[in-house]
């Protein structure tokens, strides 16, 4: 499951209201596909409560928005394609966010933090800032 989301919101207002739209249609497609494969999990609201703040800090931070993706063992993926590699955001739903970022096939730059730690999530989006300009 993926989800692109549009950058086009001028005002955090409408892009919350956007992201909640997209994160609807995101956990129906979870919810049917858990009902047909029980070995996929369905999405808990805590990883949708945390995937909405961290929209909201990205848009805030001028981030452009990550591809999204629902992986079978509950978590939300952020991620961007950069030309000599990928960044990426896991979000876990209990808080736990984990940073990683691999460029020309070097050893990843990796971090993980909870939602709570500004000073972790601040550098975090210091890091994804200078990779994606």
């Amino acid at each position: 499951m993926q989800a692109l989301f549009e950058n086009t919101r001028t005002d955090q207002t409408s892009f919350r209201h956007y992201v909640k739209q997209e994160f609807s249609k995101i956990r129906k497609e979870i919810t049917e596909s858990a009902i047909e494969d029980q070995d996929f999990f369905p999405a808990p609201d805590l990883v949708f409560n945390d995937a909405l703040f961290l929209m909201e800090t990205l848009f805030i931070s001028g981030i452009p928005t990550p591809d999204i993706r629902w992986t079978e063992d509950g978590i939300l993926n952020f991620k961007w394609h950069l030309e000599d590699g990928v960044a990426m955001l896991e979000v876990y739903g209990d808080g736990l966010i984990v940073y990683n970022a691999t460029l020309n096939d070097e050893r990843p730059d990796e971090a993980s933090f909870t939602l709570t730690d500004t000073a972790s999530l601040q550098d975090c989006l210091v890091r994804l800032n200078r990779l994606l300009q």
